[in-house]
């Protein structure tokens, strides 16, 4: 769970648990995964905001981000 807050993880892990967007539960694999808001951020090529609002369901990802962020987190 490096870089990431015991809070945030309690709550993307909950939101996972309803019929969570598919930007939960790609935060779920990367909190798993140790990944960082900031690396894929960096990764992806979007604001760590961007990040923490899909890892929280707030938005979705669009479809070219979404397979980047697929991609980064299947190869970990």
């Amino acid at each position: 769970m490096r870089g990431y807050s015991y809070e945030f993880v309690k709550k993307v892990r909950a939101l996972a648990k309803s019929s969570a967007p598919a930007g939960v539960e790609l935060g779920v694999k990367a909190i798993e995964r140790g990944i960082s808001i900031s690396q894929i951020a960096l990764k992806v090529g979007v604001s760590r905001m961007a990040v923490y609002d899909w890892f929280t369901g707030k938005y979705e990802p669009n479809a070219t981000h979404l397979k980047k962020l697929t991609a980064l987190l299947a190869r970990k």
